[in-house]
């Protein structure tokens, strides 16, 4: 990583709140309900399945639990009055899961109760490996309880994901998995310092869980595994109608263009809220080099209109 990307990519917490903001427009759906929605109808018309997630995590008081799932609620039910797809990411975190499991599981439990009556899908996050255990044991009692309207997410860069993979195919429940590479900063202990080995660990996991039956949202902007992605669609039978696309808002948007085009199921992952800012934050950390072509742009722009 270039000396420059580093230092840009540091200098990220201390971007003012306005000049953030203005840039954060690219990568989320706005910072309420509305504007998501109207970003959702948008993308729709385009012929983009959807999933709308609000913002938040690490919630530590009930109050805030419960808002977060009002909004939900609030959500599933505006999905619907506007004919929008009914599908919604939630983290554990944002649903109570350091409060306790038999909370976190009662929140999100009555979220699907609710996205059941609607026919809809509701998609429990993956967040720090300190919090993978918990959510996963959260995840399988929501899974049999609710069947075919929950599913969860899996990271390729932690060393523990393909055993994770072998375990949740043994409970006969349907499963559905966002494959992920991984977003948060983990120690070389239990994850893939490498980027071939991450790559490597995502086609792996992806294709035992197609082979098992499940279904997979390969979520990525990476060339290289959307062209994996291609090659075991059309080689594992049934994979066709069990696996689609993932990319985020805002994000490598001609080649998304190009790859629905091409006839891939493709999803946009539609963000909105007030805590927008972590979530842009690590996005561009994630990626020093969108952070300067980012950054350096919004700068200019600034003198240019000082």
């Amino acid at each position: 990583m270039p000396i420059l990307d580093r230092l840009i990519a540091a200098s990220v917490p201390l971007v003012p709140r306005p000049l953030m903001r203005r840039l954060s427009s690219r990568y989320i759906a706005g910072e309420n309900r509305a504007d998501a929605l109207h970003r959702g109808k948008e993308l729709a018309a385009k012929d983009y399945r959807l999933t709308f997630d609000q913002l938040g995590e690490a919630v530590n008081s009930k109050e805030e639990v419960e808002a977060a799932a009002k909004e939900y609620h609030d959500l599933l039910d505006d999905l619907a009055a506007h004919d929008l797809e009914r599908n919604i990411s939630l983290k554990p975190t944002q649903m109570g899961l350091d409060i306790g499991e038999d909370y976190c599981f009662e929140v999100v439990g009555d979220i699907l109760r609710h996205a059941s009556e609607l026919q809809a899908f509701v998609r429990f996050e993956m967040e720090e490996s300190s919090t993978i255990d918990a959510t996963l044991r959260v995840f399988q009692r929501l899974r049999i309880s609710y069947p075919g309207t929950v599913g969860c997410v899996l990271q390729s860069m932690l060393h523990r994901t393909e055993q994770d993979v072998r375990d949740l195919l043994q409970e006969e429940a349907p499963l559905n998995v966002r494959m992920v590479k991984g977003i948060y900063v983990e120690p070389a202990s239990i994850a893939y310092p490498d980027g071939g080995e991450v790559n490597d660990s995502y086609v792996r996991c992806s294709k035992l869980l197609l082979e098992g039956g499940a279904f997979v949202a390969a979520a990525t902007h990476d060339d290289k595994l959307v062209e994996e992605y291609k090659k075991f669609r059309v080689s594992i039978p049934g994979a066709e109608e069990r696996s689609e696309l993932q990319m985020l808002c805002g994000v490598r948007e001609q080649e998304r263009q190009a790859w629905h085009e091409q006839g891939l199921p493709l999803r946009v992952y539609l963000p909105y809220g007030s805590a927008w800012r972590k979530y842009v934050e690590r996005r561009l950390r994630k990626n020093p080099k969108l952070a300067r072509y980012a950054l350096l742009g919004m700068w200019k722009r600034q003198e240019k209109m000082g």
